[in-house]
């Protein structure tokens, strides 16, 4: 019985181990045949993130060149508004004077 015992033991620690050295072997073979495949994975990840970063800082920079224009638009707008109240104001005064010359 213990002889059985004993071969068992030894069937089972030899298997293990060359199911390990096996695996190991086909997992080197697996990572040699796939290494080129994740090197241009990474290739590729990385000019996809080169052109996320660049279209970002675009479309940042064309926020800031919008914001520019609608503040100068705004500036105008209020400019050509303030001219147009002072000439409002300045012919009020002249209609003004007028009345107050023929009283």
């Amino acid at each position: 019985m213990k002889k059985i015992l004993t071969m068992f033991a030894v069937i089972a620690l030899t298997s293990s181990i060359a199911v390990t050295a096996a695996e190991s072997r086909l997992e080197n073979y697996v990572n040699k045949k796939l290494s080129p495949i994740t090197n241009k994975e990474k290739e590729f990840n990385a000019k996809m993130e080169a052109q996320q970063k660049a279209n970002e800082a675009k479309q940042a920079e064309y926020k800031k060149q919008q914001a520019e224009r609608q503040a100068k638009m705004e500036k105008q707008r209020q400019e050509a508004q303030a001219r147009r109240q002072a000439t409002k104001d300045a012919i009020q005064a002249e209609k003004d004077y007028w009345k107050s010359l023929g009283k």
